[in-house]
């Protein structure tokens, strides 16, 4: 996975190429000696008119050399035998050596320290090119370097040159090469300057701890900061290099190797250092640690191959939803339970989510949640499907916002709870409905009276008890089945009886509840009570065999009678028994009476 640009590599590509330039011009000035530094230091040339006393082979050095002082001088005696014109007036030498006076000795204008040295790298050698030594010139000490050779007599010929002004300017390179050295020693990653002679002139702290001697590699396990195959190929780009941009001479490598048993993984960015003329001279280059990244990275991939394996293989459904409606992302599950054959096709057919919607409303709460809460967790909802079924899901969400706050996508998580809604509804349907006549039951009555309550009403409504008489020897001769379906007969003629807005429920056994609503006159409250038992008393014809059944009823009325349930349920029954016993003691005096007649 390509990583950003760094954005502090340029600069720190910068600041390490001026370090190069100021490591090489050191390196130069130190141990190459140049004879081009010899043309821009002298303040006069030897003449050919001045070496009159110096060797053939001397002189044609001297030609070369652009040397300030040449000088012949015994090493034992110290006596100056010849001087060039340039050396007498730096020296202030009046007469000229060669007339081998020893006034002037090369004790006089060298000091100790370097005649000391100088004499015995001759004596051993006989022979120094470019020997540091400090020289006294009128009262001030200079810095030079020495070329000379000794003969068997003891004769040495000399060429010295002035490098005091450039040795103030190498000692002002060292002490920015040395300042540059702890910067970039003080950095924790490793850096290195490689050039074309696959040596490394400079490698930092990080990178010596990390990875040892970059000279010293025999098995060439870190090849990346070898410079050959990467000026071999800036022309063109090797396999295994990338330029990280178009035009630039920064190429990116990624690099493993085992470092004290630990696998690691590095990033190698690496610049070309060429000179004026174009041609590459070097590169440097930084290695940066990248082995935790390489584990986040491989954690993200093996995270997005789970979170690819959940989303195609999930028995729930899984969906992308932009902020105006749009599926962009779904899975089988869901396509299924939409009723489309595959994930394409309900995204082909399906342009905004409303359509999948069956109440509006309910889109717009939940979205209002999902804007309020940013997530919504089990929201209940009916969807329609492909075929215009409806059926029940539940919803979780979570909303994507910008930085402004407007929301953006919704992650979603949908489950079919369509069967799980009809269980639902049925087990309700159970508790509230009595499975014998498929009215209301006690449940359900105590639900609407204390729901009726609740409001307390301002218009008066009635409490109707029913109950059925002799309806016992019908279970008893025909059996319970019949009596359930004289039960249900009933149960539909009270329903039928009633008005839209009373309520009907079966209490128990053969008792029955009406509640008539907004009734409030005496009247009207016995002709419908006297319509309902008119309609039960209706003869019921079952297989053949007619059934005749009568019932009782008794009447409570809220407020006068009570205003809770048990109140009204128990003065209801307590009038029912009442008319029960006025009827029979009717039915007793209609006897007597036919007797007495008889």
């Amino acid at each position: 996975m390509p990583s950003a640009p760094n954005p502090y590599i340029f600069i720190l590509a910068l600041l390490l190429y001026t370090c190069a330039v100021l490591f090489l011009a050191f390196f130069f000035i130190s141990h190459k000696k140049p004879t081009w530094v010899y043309g821009l230091l002298g303040k006069g040339i030897v003449t050919p008119k001045e070496t009159d006393s110096f060797t053939p082979q001397f002189r044609s050095s001297l030609y070369s050399s652009g040397a300030i002082i040449a000088i012949r001088f015994n090493l034992d005696t110290g006596i100056i035998k010849a001087i060039n014109k340039t050396g007498r007036d730096l020296l202030g030498i009046k007469e000229t050596a060669n007339s081998g006076h020893n006034k002037f000795l090369h004790k006089q204008f060298l000091s100790d320290e370097s005649r000391e040295g100088l004499s015995k790298e001759l004596n051993l050698h006989k022979r120094v090119k470019n020997y540091p030594a400090t020289c006294s010139v009128n009262d001030s000490l200079i810095k030079t370097l020495i070329t000379a050779e000794k003969y068997e007599n003891g004769d040495v010929e000399a060429m010295i040159i002035d490098i005091t002004k450039h040795f103030n300017i190498y000692q002002q390179i060292e002490d920015q090469n040395i300042f540059l050295q702890n910067i970039l020693n003080a950095l924790p990653v490793p850096v290195f300057v490689r050039n074309t002679n696959e040596q490394s002139p400079f490698t930092n702290k990080a990178f010596n701890d990390t990875f040892g001697d970059a000279d010293n590699d025999p098995f060439e396990i870190y090849d990346f900061h070898a410079a050959t195959d990467f000026i071999k190929h800036t022309l063109k780009e090797p396999e295994y290099t990338r330029p990280q941009q178009a035009n630039t001479s920064i190429f990116q490598t990624e690099f493993s190797t085992t470092i004290n048993d630990e696998f690691r993984h590095f990033e190698v960015q690496r610049r070309s250092l060429k000179k004026r003329n174009g041609q590459i001279f070097g590169l440097v280059g930084v290695a940066t640690d990248i082995t935790h990244r390489k584990q986040i990275e491989q954690d993200l991939r093996d995270t997005t191959r789970r979170y690819k394996n959940l989303f195609w293989n999930a028995a729930e459904g899984i969906a992308t939803i932009q902020s105006d409606g749009r599926l962009t992302a779904v899975n089988p599950a869901l396509a299924t339970m939409f009723g489309y054959n595959s994930p394409k096709q309900l995204l082909e057919l399906v342009p905004n989510t409303e359509v999948i919607w069956r109440n509006p409303e309910q889109r717009l709460e939940y979205l209002q949640m999902i804007h309020e809460k940013k997530t919504v967790i089990g929201y209940d909802l009916e969807f329609v499907r492909k075929n215009g079924t409806i059926g029940w899901m539940t919803i979780s969400s979570n909303g994507k916002f910008d930085a402004h706050g407007n929301l953006k996508s919704i992650e979603s998580i949908v489950s079919d709870i369509t069967q799980k809604k009809q269980s639902e509804i049925e087990l309700k349907r159970c508790a509230t409905i009595d499975s014998t006549t498929e009215i209301s039951n006690r449940n359900a009555l105590e639900g609407y009276l204390n729901s009726l309550l609740a409001t307390k009403p301002n218009s008066a409504f009635a409490v109707v008890f029913i109950d059925l008489n002799n309806f016992k020897p019908i279970n008893d001769n025909h059996g319970h089945h019949t009596g359930d379906k004289v039960l249900k007969i009933i149960a539909q003629r009270l329903v039928a009886n009633c008005r839209k807005v009373d309520f009907t429920a079966r209490l128990g056994g053969d008792e029955f509840i009406v509640i008539l609503n907004g009734v409030d006159s005496k009247n009207i409250l016995s002709k419908i009570t006297k319509g309902l038992l008119d309609a039960i008393e209706k003869p019921i014809i079952l297989a053949g065999t007619t059934h005749t059944i009568s019932a009782s009823a008794g009447i409570s009325q809220y407020p006068e009678d009570g205003n809770t349930i048990t109140d009204l349920l128990k003065a209801a029954d307590a009038s029912m028994y009442e008319m029960k016993r006025l009827s029979k003691a009717s039915k007793i005096n209609e006897q007597l009476q036919l007797l007495a007649n008889s």
